[in-house]
């Protein structure tokens, strides 16, 4: 009787089928149900649903199913409900409770949605398939079930407008971009009976797609393409497309030789934010709210637009350099400065001497035990004429070393960093993992294969302003070897030092641009190694000017560059305040020993051995009870003899410059102990340029001090230098990316091109720092031409 009730019932209207196993003892329950409606269910192991759905009507057929399922009961992880839902083209499953494993807590979730693929999604879509779906269980005991389907209607979406969606880890979400001009792409004689989304028909070829929340719940953020299955969980979403993570902020900017047809966008709530914020925080409310939009990217014309006005920008910046050279030749008068004759001093009259020695070979092995007074130091000054006894070709040769070594240390260098760099650039692509490289991805505007091209092309005016300088440098060595000898007047030029700077502002183009291929932590160096050469070698020559026979060699030079990279890469990588410490410490005893260096103009000297006499004899006093007795008998005799002109310095001006540069790096060095954050390599860049401009400002302000005068070009520079590093400085502290913190953490410091929808503010610290360096090198180059005629004996050392 009962077969009978089952097959009179599936012959009827089909609505409700009931079938039943007396062998499994398993009842099988198959009822067709309506989109947009609750259904209340109870499944155990002896009761399976099978349901299938149906539409009052067609009109939203085109848009893509997501279903729901959730229950109120407590549901053991062993005995899970099972949701399958199957589809003309493939099949989904799901099971309940999601259960989340983080390191403070496990998470259960009661509920689920899914949008299930829509395979006909792109062109040519006619219907999206009603699924028919199984739900079951193991468990012994009834669980009540709720489940609703719906059609996706903002499934679409359209350009410029805004899309709000919440997400849990149980609910993930997608929407699909179609680059066609119309996805659904029908006959009207089609349309009339559906209901279709309203497209923009003028899609861009590139899209913007700009992504906000108001929390930090870490997520990730998949683009796919329009293929099935859509992979929308955790565990696998990162298999297809291009992914990043987030918590505030997010984007990526979307092209259609990305994607020709059209591309999803999958929304993923991480099961923990320590993917985000590094560190595993206590679990909390897994829900997210998103606000995301599809914008028009920038057009060709708009790049073109943008690049063409930063080329402009740069080379009027590098036509300053011959205005201001007809500015000094308009103006140009021979002055020869004529001042008391200095006491000559046994730096000047050693006999025996060749013209091509060094005057530092003469003191190497000479033990001074005690300084000189100050009162027989300022009795007897230097001169150039002291500090220039080696011959003009010598002065060459030496001063070509720096540019020989330049070009090997460029070479070695930018060579497997290009590798790398492009290694980078490949693993990117090939694996979509946009957390590897820390762009500002709302302001990343693709060139051909690189990924932000902007940021890549902005470093063209490093390389063409030193191209530029070192062109200079060349005309003026072919005039100066064109002109008769004048014998030993003006400040040598050293050219083959100041190639060695054209050529590191040329190198730190390169770099930074291989840099920007794929910035992030473990390549920064890349980006501020010739910033780092570029500042030593500034500092080089002020003190080369007036030390020609003094100074560092090449190969010094470049091995204390060495050592100082090496301190940039050990803090990038473990920049604990440890290293901190010790690097202050480094750091201001360098500048205790060459402020003194610099106040006696070389003659104060403390070897190693009378450093550790002193202190032994220091300990020795300590031990004997007379605790510094001798240091302070000094003092007090000192002061009986000399009243207050003792502790009046016998330089006050070179003293006063002294003190501001050393009040300037305590300053940073104060700042760097307080923060010791993560970011080391900006400290170590901050101190190299800092010092150098300090140094820059004490030469200007000596050669005024001693009545030198400077060209009117000099005056140009030293107005556009500081302006153009003030911007630099402001650029660059307007950082959009942060490699020290996790990838999410740095897209909250994302931001739109704000200069010419093409720039941001990296790209214009780009073009900002490479002005100020180009005026710098100018002001070097210049600054002491009033000089040329002017006899060395009456060029005083400073």
């Amino acid at each position: 009787m009962l077969k009978i009730l089952i097959l009179s019932l599936i012959l009827t209207e089909n609505v409700f089928s009931l079938i039943v196993n007396p062998t499994l003892n398993e009842t099988f329950i198959h009822n067709t149900y309506k989109y947009d409606e609750l259904i209340d269910l109870t499944v155990n192991k002896t009761v399976m649903h099978i349901l299938d759905f149906e539409e009052d009507s067609d009109i939203l057929s085109v848009y893509p199913t997501r279903v729901h399922v959730g229950t109120n009961d407590s549901i053991s992880v062993d005995y899970p409900l099972l949701v399958t839902a199957s589809q003309q083209k493939g099949i989904s499953s799901w099971d309940l409770p999601l259960v989340i494993n983080t390191k403070n807590k496990v998470l259960y979730f009661n509920d689920m949605a899914r949008t299930l693929c829509p395979h006909d999604a792109g062109p040519n879509i006619t219907a999206q398939g009603r699924p028919s779906m199984t739900l079951s269980t193991s468990s012994p005991n009834n669980v009540t079930v709720k489940i609703k389907v719906r059609r996706v209607q903002d499934f679409y979406l359209e350009v410029n407008k805004e899309v709000t969606l919440n997400v849990t880890p149980s609910t993930p979400k997608y929407y699909y971009f179609s680059f066609d001009r119309d996805p659904l792409n029908l006959p009207h004689s089609q349309r009339s009976h559906l209901l279709f989304p309203k497209f923009n028909y003028t899609i861009p070829k590139s899209v913007l797609l700009t992504i906000d929340s108001d929390d930090d719940v870490c997520a990730i953020v998949s683009i796919q393409s329009n293929s099935c299955p859509v992979f929308d969980n955790e565990r696998d979403v990162t298999y297809r497309g291009y992914h990043f993570t987030m918590t505030r902020k997010g984007g990526i900017t979307v092209t259609q030789s990305m994607f020709p047809r059209g591309f999803y966008v999958v929304f993923i709530v991480m099961e923990s934010d320590e993917r985000c914020s590094g560190v595993a925080a206590r679990a909390h409310d897994r829900r997210k709210t998103f606000r995301f939009e599809a914008a028009a990217s920038v057009s060709a014309a708009e790049y073109a637009a943008g690049a063409l006005a930063a080329l402009a920008l740069v080379l009027l910046v590098a036509l300053l350099a011959p205005l201001a050279h007809a500015l000094s030749c308009a103006s140009h008068e021979t002055v020869i400065i004529i001042e008391n004759e200095p006491v000559p001093s046994s730096s000047r009259d050693v006999a025996g001497i060749a013209d091509d020695t060094p005057i530092v070979s003469r003191h190497s092995d000479e033990f001074e035990s005690e300084v000189e007074s100050e009162a027989e130091a300022a009795a007897a000054p230097l001169t150039l004429a002291g500090l220039s006894r080696a011959r003009p070709q010598a002065h060459s040769r030496r001063s070509y070393r720096y540019f020989t070594s330049s070009l090997t240390v460029a070479v070695v260098y930018a060579l497997p960093v290009v590798q790398l760099l492009a290694t980078y650039q490949a693993r990117v692509r090939q694996s979509g993992d946009q957390d590897v490289c820390y762009y500002n991805f709302l302001c990343a505007l693709p060139l051909g294969a690189l990924s932000d091209g902007n940021h890549v092309a902005s470093n063209a005016g490093y390389v063409l302003l030193g191209a530029a300088f070192m062109l200079q440098v060349r005309w003026r060595q072919a005039r100066r070897a064109a002109a008769p000898y004048r014998g030993d007047v003006g400040i040598p030029e050293h050219p083959g030092l100041l190639y060695s700077m054209g050529l590191a502002l040329v190198m730190e183009g390169v770099l930074s641009a291989c840099y920007h291929l794929c910035p992030n932590k473990m390549n920064f160096q890349f980006d501020s190694s010739f910033m780092y050469v570029t500042a030593v070698l500034c500092m080089v020559k002020l003190y080369q000017s007036r030390h020609p026979d003094v100074n560092a060699s090449a190969n010094t030079t470049f091995l204390l560059l060495a050592f100082v990279m090496a301190i940039g890469v050990i803090g990038i990588m473990d920049p604990n305040p440890y290293f901190w410490a010790v690097f202050t410490i480094a750091h201001l005893s360098i500048c205790f020993f060459l402020t003194l260096k610099i106040y006696y103009v070389g003659k104060f000297k403390m070897p190693y051995y009378v450093g550790m006499f002193a202190v032994l004899l220091y300990v020795n006093e300590c031990r004997c009870g007379h605790e510094g007795a001798s240091l302070a008998r000094r003092a007090v005799a000192a002061l009986r003899a000399r009243g207050r002109a003792a502790l009046r310095p016998a330089r006050p001006a070179r003293a006063l410059l002294l003190a501001v540069v050393n009040v300037c790096n305590w300053a940073l060095a104060a700042y760097g102990m307080y923060e010791h954050n993560g970011d080391f390599a900006r400290h170590l860049l901050a101190v190299l340029l800092g010092n150098t401009l300090l140094h820059t400002c004490c030469y200007v302000a000596l050669k005024l001090r001693h009545g030198e005068r400077l060209p009117p070009a000099a005056w140009l520079w030293l107005a556009l230098a500081p302006a153009a590093w003030a911007a630099a400085a402001a650029f660059f502290l307007d950082s959009r990316t942060k490699w020290s913190e996790t990838a999410a953490r740095s897209r909250t410091h994302n931001a739109p091109c704000t200069a010419l929808r093409v720039f941001d503010s990296h790209d214009l610290w780009h073009l900002a720092s490479a002005a100020a360096i180009f005026f710098s090198f100018n002001l070097l180059l210049i600054i002491d031409d009033p000089l040329a005629d002017t006899p060395r004996h009456l060029i005083p050392v400073f």
